[in-house]
């Protein structure tokens, strides 16, 4: 559970602290429970981060709370929320991950781990060193009739040459060059 107050959201702990300091300070709404009477601008109401969806990751507002319920520690940023995501939500977060690369902050690492992102690399430079790192044989077979005669040769000219790939049928002799 969480708190939402003034356009933000706050972890439980932060929430209570709020709540409890509007309260001393006599600015509670009557009947804190019914939240239907009252705005979440003038008083934190309840969020259930469990159960609804966002288009992105919640921390806590209070970008240095420790939520004590959690155990854990203070941070640069706030408590994690471990909120739901929306399908835009976990396009947002993967486009976010991806721009910082294999190397994240604190807070995305966390995100990245709860909503089940992991880093690729991808081992190949080009599609040319990929086919290079396969059985030759295989997928030459399959280059082999995807590519004309004619591009063939270009690539291949030097070495069709030595082969004897451009002499016509017929007898030749190392002795005697006719060409």
């Amino acid at each position: 559970m969480a708190y939402i107050y003034q356009a933000d959201v706050w972890c439980d702990a932060c929430g209570e602290k709020i709540r409890k300091e509007l309260t001393a300070q006599g600015d509670a709404p009557e009947d804190v429970e019914d939240e239907s009477t009252y705005d979440s601008d003038n008083f934190p109401k309840r969020y259930d981060a469990e159960n609804e969806e966002s288009d992105g990751p919640e921390n806590c507002a209070d970008g240095k709370c420790a939520d004590v319920g959690k155990g854990r520690d203070a941070r640069e940023y706030g408590t994690f929320l471990e909120n739901q995501l929306t399908v835009q939500g976990y396009e947002n977060l993967q486009n976010m991950l991806n721009k910082h690369g294999k190397t994240l902050p604190d807070h995305a690492r966390e995100w990245a781990k709860f909503y089940g992102f992991e880093y690729s690399e991808n081992e190949y430079a080009s599609a040319h060193e990929w086919l290079a790192s396969k059985n030759p044989d295989m997928y030459l077979v399959a280059l082999m009739d995807k590519i004309d005669g004619d591009t063939i040769q270009d690539t291949f000219q030097d070495e069709m040459e030595e082969d004897g790939f451009f002499r016509e049928a017929g007898w030749y002799s190392n002795e005697y060059a006719s060409e």
